[in-house]
């Protein structure tokens, strides 16, 4: 398996002053690596979730729970809220392996929120190949382990 990253940045806001920073990253597996990875339904497996998911998904839980212990009007108003935060971290950023395979373009405000999401990646990528090398092993092969 291969990982390839490509950083770069362009300006943006409202008077172009802004630096918005991106990440391209994409993974190339080998023929094998993606039968592995289709028999073994590791495509589905989260490998980045960017900060405003995480921000919006508290956001609805909370909503939700608030809702749950209020009188009908107030209930509504949070559960109402919920599905607008529900909402919102559905449109933010969640790369999976799959999407990672097809490729992925990331953009972030500020450096420190690129640089987790590209360490996320890196170390998503190690677990994902963690994975593939031990999907290779069951194939009835006896191993010996001394203590």
């Amino acid at each position: 398996m291969q990982l390839k990253l490509k950083r770069s940045q362009r300006t943006g806001g409202m008077l172009g002053g802004k630096v918005i920073f991106a990440l391209d990253a994409r993974s190339d597996l080998t023929p094998d690596e993606k039968g592995l990875v289709s028999k073994y339904g590791l495509g589905k497996l989260v490998v980045y979730d960017s900060e405003a998911r995480k921000k919006h998904g508290e956001a609805a839980y909370g909503h939700f729970g608030e809702g749950a212990s209020s009188t009908i009007g107030r209930s509504l108003w949070k559960n109402a809220r919920g599905i607008a935060s529900a909402a919102m971290m559905a449109l933010s950023l969640r790369i999976t392996v799959e999407g990672l395979m097809s490729g992925q373009h990331v953009e972030c405000k500020d450096l420190d929120e690129l640089l987790g999401a590209e360490a996320a990646i890196l170390n998503a990528c190690k677990n994902l190949n963690a994975y593939l090398e031990t999907a290779q092993t069951f194939d009835g092969r006896e191993e010996v382990v001394e203590f």
